[in-house]
């Protein structure tokens, strides 16, 4: 999603070695040779000092976007498999989000449903891995999206994308998240979206609870918890989230 960006120039230093003594009849071809080589490296300086000039806009002091909420369990049961939901209302809030519409706990049920019925028609379990999640995006969001995961994501990063206005879709450890709404410590595996920040931390919504519209955590919280499903082995798993982008068709 392209988080962070950074240019770099990179050019090597074109040496051109006549030697001490001028010779008078130096050919055509070496005349050529040398009038190129000077164009080209004036060219080069020309590019180099116009790649500087282009400054990269920092992100605002406070950002939030405004991506619609739902709880993974809209009508609050929180059995199966409202209890392993958690990546089906993330992907449903970034559909609201894009498309611009509101969530309603009756329609909620009814399009979660549906995703959860195309991941058990493909035998992928309760919990999936980002990469699952993602085709499970591609699918339900349509072709009017590009989607990339991002590795080792940073704070800058994640700031820099909600900055284009792009949300962030998040897995972690959910143990290690500081929630008090959550039930017995918190699921092993949790999704969630990152919608802004402030001075402090991260604003998301975690549809982990029925309170979890804007809700706040801190960077060094929400980052060190930042894990991939990892085969069920969670605080193990690869930093790595997920963002989605609008194609201009």
């Amino acid at each position: 999603m392209q988080v962070a960006t950074s240019i770099h120039s990179e050019t090597g230093n074109l040496k051109i070695d006549i030697g001490d003594t001028v010779q008078v009849n130096t050919t055509t071809t070496e005349q050529n040779d040398i009038q190129s080589a000077s164009s080209t490296h004036a060219t080069t300086t020309e590019e180099n000092e116009a790649d500087s000039s282009i400054e990269i806009v920092p992100p605002p002091a406070i950002l939030n976007l405004d991506v619609p909420f739902t709880s993974q369990a809209p009508e609050s049961n929180w059995d199966q498999p409202w209890q392993d939901a958690c990546e089906e209302a993330t992907i449903l809030m970034l559909d609201a989000y894009y498309k611009g519409y509101n969530l309603s706990p009756l329609f909620a049920k009814d399009e979660l449903l549906k995703m959860v019925d195309w991941e058990t028609e493909r035998n992928w379990g309760n919990s999936i891995s980002l990469e699952y999640v993602q085709e499970v995006a591609e699918w339900y969001m349509g072709d009017s999206f590009s989607f990339h995961i991002q590795k080792e994501p940073s704070i800058e990063g994640i700031k820099q994308t909600l900055a284009t206005g792009n949300p962030v879709l998040v897995v972690a450890y959910g143990k290690s998240l500081d929630n008090p709404n959550f039930r017995e410590g918190g699921p092993e595996y949790h999704a969630l979206i990152i919608r802004g920040y402030n001075d402090d931390g991260f604003i998301t919504n975690d549809p982990g609870t029925r309170n979890g519209k804007e809700f706040f955590y801190t960077y060094d919280n929400l980052m060190s918890s930042i894990h991939d499903w990892n085969g069920g082995d969670v605080e193990n798993g690869k930093a790595v989230v997920l963002v989605a982008e609008r194609l201009d068709l």
